[in-house]
């Protein structure tokens, strides 16, 4: 099972590059490319509606928000529809767009990447944010409301902000990327990843 998985964002899908079996997580791809898999997938692809707001390939507008909250309270991920529309508010999103990602391990990965999401130990994230913050002065912001790890957290905030972020997962997450009790993701723009390897 890889550590790391490498996210690219393209505006077409690449040559030689499986797509995924649609309908698929975003989650679930990093899962895939943590197996050693490189898929690429568009607007298509992702069913997840929270991972399709995350990464800008739904409208934020009002139709989106009301179905999006009606699922968070579906998921037991918020008390009342207030609570929902507070926590889509403040949700870390790209901006709506046609785009296409592409999930590689980052050992096979042939083309520049523009995220590297590490599966760690908490040690090993202070390690490595330690390394980070000596070389560059950077850090990682930890984040977590328990659900959209991956998809925003961990893809959109680092991609929008350029800064690392750390987070302990969701439910989906931890369950489709495989990962263990003790393990958290660490996700960080490329350039910065690059800085402590």
């Amino acid at each position: 099972m890889m550590d790391a998985v490498g996210i690219s964002v393209l505006d077409r899908p690449p040559r030689g590059v499986d797509r995924a079996a649609a309908p698929s997580k975003h989650c679930t791809l990093v899962g895939q490319a943590r197996q050693g898999k490189t898929l690429w997938a568009g607007r298509d692809d992702i069913n997840c509606p929270l991972a399709r707001f995350a990464l800008g390939m739904d409208a934020p507008d009002a139709r989106t928000l009301d179905a999006l909250a009606a699922t968070l309270l579906e998921w037991k991920a918020a008390r009342d529809r207030d609570a929902a529309l507070a926590f889509l508010s403040r949700l870390a999103r790209l901006s709506f767009q046609e785009r296409v990602f592409v999930y590689t391990p980052l050992s096979a990965a042939t083309a520049e990447v523009d995220l590297v999401v590490r599966i760690v130990q908490p040690e090993e994230a202070m390690r490595r944010l330690r390394t980070l913050c000596a070389a560059t002065g950077e850090g990682a912001e930890g984040r977590s409301a328990g659900v959209g790890a991956l998809c925003s957290d961990c893809t959109a905030f680092p991609l929008v902000s350029g800064s690392g972020a750390v987070s302990p997962g969701c439910p989906g997450s931890r369950r489709e990327a495989f990962l263990q009790a003790d393990q958290m993701f660490l996700a960080l723009p490329a350039s910065l990843d690059r800085a402590i390897a």
